[in-house]
């Protein structure tokens, strides 16, 4: 059962806003984002930086309507290059890619800065050191894509601030949130036409390395890179038979409701 709850989580997509999806200009984008290194981290005096780890997470959020959807993207943990006391650097050098057709300008992508260290029972603790929305779209007909390189500043605080009420107009953003002084993401954002030919193999507004495994998919054969989509190769097609399939669904309908039952006896009961 475990391995199933694992899966669930791994795979589980929040879908777009249904305003949003209806406001889809039409054909999907591919787009390739590069993330090459964060600089001007500030390294704290009780801090090691040997032991510092960083990670970079993304999801797509939409903020026309606070809503986040897609699914969580995250990189490799990543150490941290400085001295005490000074500012830092975290070379990640992460490749992402995804297509989607919410090619709209309030469709942005949030990128998270995320500090990761170990607890005493070997378990993994992930705190949220500041994040930046990164414009995807222009919203012009002419250059769908914001291309080109950039640095990206980053905010205090964690993404679920952006749920707050008070930030629902993009244009108080930056008078409720502090910026992080000197802190900037090196990245860049352009159109990656190659991904086209395995659109049917990538669900929209899913964000993929390349090093991940899509099935269908060739793996690289690139040592050096390993990024399977950077020019991705379909995989040889066969044909098969399936004589029957059986489906055993855990929990049943009954065990369900009769826990369901249980537990909102249990909440009468307290109150």
């Amino acid at each position: 059962m475990s391995d199933w709850k694992d899966a669930f989580l791994r795979t589980r997509v929040i879908p777009p806003h249904s305003q949003t999806a209806r406001q889809a200009p039409g054909s999907p984008q591919a787009l390739q984002l590069v993330f090459r290194q964060i600089d001007g981290l500030h390294v704290k005096q009780s801090e090691s930086p040997a032991s510092l780890q960083y990670q970079l997470r993304v999801t797509l959020f939409d903020s026309g309507h606070q809503h986040f959807f897609g699914r969580t993207w995250k990189s490799d943990s990543h150490s941290v290059s400085g001295m005490q006391g000074q500012s830092g650097r975290v070379f990640f050098n992460e490749v992402v890619y995804f297509h989607t057709s919410l090619c709209l300008s309030s469709v942005v992508a949030v990128v998270e800065l995320v500090s990761l260290s170990t607890r005493a029972d070997g378990s993994q603790d992930a705190v949220g050191s500041g994040f930046g929305l990164l414009q995807l779209f222009t919203g012009r007909a002419d250059t769908i894509i914001s291309q080109g390189e950039g640095r990206l500043s980053l905010f205090n605080g964690t993404p679920r601030a952006l749920l707050h009420p008070t930030l629902k107009d993009p244009l108080r953003m930056n008078a409720a949130l502090s910026v992080m002084e000197g802190t900037q993401l090196l990245y860049s954002i352009q159109p990656h036409p190659a991904l086209t030919p395995i659109m049917h193999l990538l669900p929209p507004n899913i964000l993929v390395s390349g090093h991940d495994s899509i099935p269908g998919v060739m793996s690289s054969t690139d040592t050096g890179t390993a990024d399977a989509l950077r020019k991705p190769r379909l995989l040889k097609s066969f044909l098969c038979v399936l004589d029957g399939l059986r489906v055993a669904l855990f929990p049943s309908v009954e065990v369900f409701e009769s826990n369901l039952l249980q537990l909102l006896n249990r909440d009468c009961q307290n109150t």
